[in-house]
Order: C-alpha cells, then structure tokens, then sequence
C-alpha cells in the first residue's frame, strides 16, 4: 500500500488533500534543492535551468518559472539559438500569457529566421495590448514597425486609420495613397474606390481622384451618389465633369425606366 492509500484509510477528504499538497510540495522542494546544486556546479546548463522553471511551476511558483525561462531566453538568443529561445519565450506565456514584452521579444526571434508571419501575429497581439489601453503612441511606433518587416495592404491600411485616429491626417493620407496604388495596379476596383473616399475629404482639390471616384460610382450603377458628389465639391459647372453628369443622370433615366432601384 502506497503513501497517499494509507492517508485514505485513516483521515477524511480534506485533510487527505491538505497531506496530499504537503507530500508533494516536499517532493518538489527535495527535488529543487537538488537540482539547484546541480546549477551551482553547471551554471550555463540550461537542462539544469529548464527543469528548475518547470518544478517551480508545479510546485506553483508561477514568478519564479518565468524568471527562469526568460533567463533560458536570453541564453540562447545571447548565443543565437534562436528556436531554442523560441521554445523558451513560448513557455513563458503558457504561463503568463499577458507578458507583451514578451510577445515582442518572440516577434524579433521570428524576424531573425524569416517567419514574417508569426512575427506579424506577434506584433498584433502587442499593439491590441497597448491600443486597448490607449496607450497610442506605443501602438503607433508598433504598428510602423510591423508595416517595415511586413509591408501587407492589411497592416498599411490599420498603420494609416491609426495615423488618422491620432489625427496625423498627412501620414495617413500617405499610406492611404500607396494603398490606392496598388489596388489600381491590380484592377481592385471596390477596394481602389475605397481608399479614395478615405483620401478625398483631405485632398479636395484633386481632380483627378474626385473624377476617378464618380466613375467608380457609376460603374457600381450608383449614379446617385457620383452626382451628389459631383454637387458636394462644387463641380456642376465645371467642364471637365459635364460628360460624368450626363451619364449619370442618363444613368439614373435607365434604372427608372426598367423599375431597377437607384443605388445608394
């Protein structure tokens, strides 16, 4: 009959358990001691440093487990294991997985091996951490740096609505251009229109995008809302849109004729 069967026999269930955390809280406290012996002598075994984090976690010590593996971290990093300290990062946030630090020091791990993606998935996590507290400009500087390694339409376009939440309109209006560029490039027509309803409001004089924005309009049978447009900037007579407000009331004529809804 073992330990814990002989405890069953003799005591009721909570001090079975009250026994039961005791016996292996010794187990582990034995265990420790005996291994940081074995640290004291092989100092830079990270084997000896592993197994120190993952008994302090089981006995409980969830501080003293991530202060162990960020220290396992920065070993391998130091000397460029870089899956290693992967490995090491990735268990720190098993435990603690709010540590953004953390999240951010495993991006620029990923970064070093051109996992672009993962890096890029760690850099979200760490700008929601910061753009949730409103800790803006720490988001900003984030979401510039994740655009350098991974320059992806997605994160241009929130890198540019975070310029323009923090009403840095010239910054966002850049990237909104460069958005609108490739989108062109491309033939995305719904998604070139979009980015320039976002450019228009800061770039009203620009004629040539106003122009580009109604035929994207009327492309969409959406005479409606090129002509209103047409009205907001103040073009009705200007000659270089005459043949747009043609079509679009011509448009508009058709759509009535055969019963078909103007789009708004």
């Amino acid at each position: 009959m073992g330990f814990l069967d002989k405890i069953k026999t003799k005591f009721p269930s909570e001090k079975l358990k009250e026994l039961s955390q005791k016996f292996f809280q010794n187990s582990h406290d034995k265990l420790l001691k005996d291994l940081y012996g074995l640290q004291k002598d092989n100092p830079e075994d990270m084997r000896v440093k592993q197994k120190i984090a993952e008994t302090l976690f089981k006995k409980g010590d969830a501080t003293g487990a991530v202060l162990q593996f960020r220290e396992i971290a920065d070993y391998f990093e130091k000397e460029q294991f870089v899956l290693k300290a992967i490995r090491a990062c990735k268990s720190v946030l098993k435990i603690q997985p709010s540590d953004v630090d953390i999240n951010l020091k495993l991006a620029a791990l990923y970064v070093k091996i051109d996992m672009i993606s993962e890096a890029g998935n760690q850099y979200r996590i760490a700008i929601n951490h910061y753009a949730t507290r409103g800790e803006r400009e720490q988001a900003l500087a984030l979401t510039q740096d994740l655009v350098k390694i991974d320059p992806s339409n997605a994160n241009r376009i929130k890198l540019a609505e975070i310029y323009q939440n923090n009403a840095i309109f010239d910054e966002a209006v850049k990237q909104y251009e460069i958005l609108a560029k490739d989108y062109r490039s491309k033939k995305q027509y719904d998604d070139l229109l979009r980015m320039y309803e976002r450019i228009l409001p800061y770039r009203p004089d620009n004629t040539a995008i106003l122009k580009d924005v109604c035929i994207l309009y009327l492309r969409q049978s959406k005479p409606d809302k090129a002509l209103k447009l047409i009205d907001l900037y103040k073009r009705e007579d200007d000659p270089q849109f005459a043949d747009l407000i043609t079509k679009g009331r011509l448009m508009i004529d058709a759509l009535k004729k055969h019963n078909k809804p103007v789009k708004k």
